[in-house]
């Protein structure tokens, strides 16, 4: 099943840069007959190195040099050539160069033979370049001091794994090694916030169950789903290195709990506030024509 998909994903790469040659191309075929054509005109010299000079800047910026152009009136086909082949580097540049984002995915974690940072491979991305330093920090003397080692993985969205936890398992055979015992990774997955944590006998019964379950569902998990997965992730392996370590875990970060009061009136209070409404409307009214007919009757008694 995995070689189909991958097999898939090359023929879309493929085909999203067949418009790329074709334009570039069309821009060689351009330059070729708008530069015969500029032969025989005068004013052509000015408009021309214009032309030529965004098309020189741009290739300078990818490393390709663009032949200088010719004068009119005295150009050959190496000129053409030259300017032809320029503009090609340039669009290739621009096509090749350049990762498609839409590629990034779990294929490339799996077919990373190792972290690309140090004991992290951040492929979704979500972690800062700081927090980054400072967790290998930690991680380097975690492995040097008790034997763990700990690898983080982030990646935008599952592929193929059912879980994080399986792709886990399967970055864990691929880079355990010797030690695998000992060795655990983190998994992180950006689209449904999924948190991962495998590791060996050894590395398991130190960290323990549920500590572990703490660490990535209380802290990793929670934070991620908040919009903060690098402030989890770097939470995470502050715990897990503590506790390897033999220290106290700083257990998770403090979660603010909002009281949430009711903004809205039940039935019963509706009907209540009706009544007394109700109450106070009548004794205005009785108000209003009992105390006008008592003052008229006792005008009339005075008369």
């Amino acid at each position: 099943m995995a070689p189909m998909i991958r097999r898939r994903r090359q023929l879309t790469g493929a085909a999203s840069v067949v418009p790329m040659m074709l334009i570039a191309l069309l821009v060689v075929a351009y330059l070729a007959v708008s530069s015969s054509r500029t032969n025989d005109l005068q004013t052509a010299p000015v408009l021309a190195n214009r032309r030529m000079g965004g098309i020189n800047a741009a290739a300078r910026r990818v490393g390709v040099h663009a032949a200088a152009y010719k004068t009119p009136g005295k150009g050959t086909w190496m000129d053409h050539i030259g300017k032809g082949a320029a503009t090609l580097g340039l669009v290739g540049a621009m096509t090749f160069g350049t990762p498609l984002p839409s590629m990034a995915g779990e294929f490339d974690v799996l077919d990373a033979a190792k972290p690309t940072n140090g004991y992290i491979l951040d492929d979704s991305p979500v972690l800062q370049k700081g927090s980054e330093k400072k967790m290998n920090e930690e991680l380097t003397l975690m492995e040097i001091n008790n034997g763990y080692k700990l690898n983080i993985v982030t990646v935008r969205k599952l592929e193929d794994s059912p879980d994080a936890d399986t792709l886990a398992s399967k970055m864990l055979d691929k880079w355990g090694g010797s030690n695998k015992d000992r060795s655990g990774v983190l998994v992180l997955v950006g689209k449904n916030n999924e948190v991962g944590l495998v590791g060996g006998e050894k590395f398991m019964n130190a960290l323990g169950e549920d500590k572990a379950a703490s660490v990535t569902q209380e802290t990793i998990s929670y934070f991620s789903s908040e919009g903060k997965p690098n402030f989890g992730v770097t939470e995470g392996v502050k715990r897990i290195t503590a506790i390897l370590n033999g220290d106290a875990d700083p257990g998770p970060p403090s979660i603010k709990e909002y009281r949430r009061e009711r903004t809205y009136k039940t039935k019963e209070e509706v009907d209540k506030s009706k009544g007394a409404s109700v109450e106070v409307v009548g004794a205005l009214l009785l108000i209003a024509f009992v105390v006008p007919m008592l003052q008229y009757a006792g005008y009339v008694q005075k008369d």
